[in-house]
């Protein structure tokens, strides 16, 4: 085996090797659906953890966690009973988290490395039932940057249907999926009449309130791993040129012998 056959094969397994680091974490890759977690309330600060990611729970967004209010649940939509005072999203049998109480709902990495947030399921979760078929609000999403800065987008919640039901629907979030996070805070707020979208909204607190599902993520790989991957490419395309005009000095060569 020559030098360069030796070594070609080396770097082919470093590049499979960084292409399985890539993919082997799945858990970090994927759709966060809370179907892991035990129906259940929580608090401010308390923390729900699932497929490689920390949801910190928030209840008094304007303050910062407060740890002392009711601000989020995770619920089953095929429950008749999950919603007895406010009106239960409808179009989802499957778990989701409910954000209440002017509440949010902070999304970081386990390993607190970058991430991409490239979509959700969302609907308003109404505070009482009965109310007209409008939209009252938007969910907001606040990104923060690796250098501390933040970007912000609002999505309108769905119009509520005949009954004061909100459905769910599914955001392809195109612009801020493009973003490589260090944390995604999701919340909400209510229209004001003059323009404005606010949580917590006077004359009306505790009533900004949202239901979030099938969170897409996706973990940014570190540098390494591309330049691992590059080199090895690199060297795979040079072998192959390589062995190509090899293969073409032989049939010149084979052809003027015969």
């Amino acid at each position: 085996m020559t030098f360069f056959q030796s070594k070609l094969r080396q770097l082919t397994a470093a590049t499979v090797g960084a292409l399985a680091v890539m993919s082997a974490t799945p858990a970090l890759a994927g759709v966060i659906d809370f179907e892991s977690v035990a129906p259940n309330i929580y608090g401010g600060t308390e923390v729900i953890t699932q497929s490689g990611y920390n949801l910190t729970v928030i209840d008094t967004p304007a303050a910062g966690p407060g740890g002392t209010g009711f601000a989020g649940a995770i619920g089953d939509g095929s429950d008749p009973f999950l919603c007895t005072v406010a009106a239960c999203p409808t179009g989802n049998a499957s778990q989701f988290y409910l954000g209440v109480n002017d509440g949010s709902l902070k999304v970081t990495r386990t390993d607190n490395r970058l991430f991409q947030l490239t979509g959700l399921d969302y609907a308003f979760l109404a505070p009482v039932g009965g109310l007209g078929g409008y939209t009252y609000g938007q969910l907001t999403l606040v990104g923060e940057l690796s250098n501390g800065t933040n970007v912000s987008y609002a999505y309108d919640f769905p119009v509520l249907n005949g009954q004061g039901y909100s459905p769910f629907q599914t955001l392809s979030l195109t612009a801020f999926g493009g973003n490589y996070f260090s944390s995604v805070t999701i919340g909400s707020c209510l229209f004001d009449g003059n323009g404005g979208c606010t949580s917590p909204l006077a004359g009306a607190e505790n009533q900004s309130q949202f239901a979030i599902d099938n969170l897409r993520v996706a973990p940014v790989p570190e540098p390494e791993t591309y330049a691992l991957m590059g080199l090895g490419l690199g060297l795979v395309g040079w072998m192959s040129r390589r062995r190509a005009r090899a293969a073409r000095t032989n049939t010149v060569v084979n052809t003027i012998a015969a």
